[in-house]
């Protein structure tokens, strides 16, 4: 418990120190605002920006960041497993997700008054999160240069992250829904859809297949390659502490 204290106790120095905070919260008044006061735009299109984009850019670069200037972890941390750190991560980044959700909620509840089932949007909303807040942590890890994960953003957005908007909009037929499952961010914008319209918006087995392969997706980009970062650097880290007591 005092390890996960110490590392989301650093996690927020950090959100603080690169205005990752600042950002956030920036962001979520403005497309709250904008929800509340112009009704012509679907709200569907902030949830959707800040589940699938927003992760995956600013935890990323926060993630490249603290990778860079070695301030990914407390330094006197040295009894912590890897899927602690990843644990302790993805936690403080979902903290700081609440605070869209909060506003959204709020504006769409007594502002829109839309009939939502609260609880399984929050469901939903934090599954799309844990998947895109891994997706970013997986682009930062795999980018050895900021050039290179500018571009791996810009590939993830255009190839995965607006399929969901040209779904919603009818923009892609009905015959590619099972093709597109290799989109993580389709999967969320299909439970979305459910919560949002309130009925079945799409076959019962495409719902279940967005479940699950998420939490695959989930899986698969930890344990292959996040955790293997973090082991990695666990034991650069002891290393270089050895060193120095030495």
């Amino acid at each position: 418990m005092n390890q996960l204290k110490s590392i989301l106790k650093n996690d927020f120095r950090n959100y603080l120190k690169y205005n990752i905070l600042h950002i956030l919260i920036a962001i979520s008044i403005l497309f709250a605002g904008t929800m509340a006061f112009i009704p012509g735009i679907d709200p569907l299109i902030f949830i959707f920006t800040t589940t699938f984009i927003l992760p995956v850019i600013v935890f990323s670069t926060s993630f490249f960041i603290e990778k860079e200037e070695q301030t990914l972890t407390p330094k006197t941390l040295k009894d912590a497993t890897s899927i602690q750190l990843i644990l302790a991560r993805t936690l403080s980044a979902l903290i700081l997700m609440l605070i869209p959700f909060i506003l959204y909620v709020l504006v769409m509840v007594f502002i829109l008054n839309m009939s939502i089932n609260v609880f399984l949007f929050f469901l939903v909303y934090l599954l799309a999160s844990v998947m895109h807040v891994i997706v970013g942590t997986t682009l930062a890890i795999i980018s050895k240069s900021t050039q290179i994960m500018s571009i791996s953003y810009v590939g993830y957005i255009v190839l995965f992250s607006l399929i969901p908007f040209f779904y919603a909009n009818g923009l892609i037929p009905n015959v590619f829904q099972y093709v597109l499952i290799i989109s993580p961010a389709y999967l969320s914008g299909i439970l979305f859809q459910e919560i949002y319209y309130g009925y079945a918006f799409s076959p019962m087995t495409l719902i279940i297949l967005a479940v699950v392969l998420q939490f695959i997706y989930i899986f698969l980009l930890t344990f292959f390659i996040v955790r293997p970062y973090f082991k990695s650097y666990l034991l650069f880290t002891m290393n270089e502490g050895d060193k120095g007591i030495s």
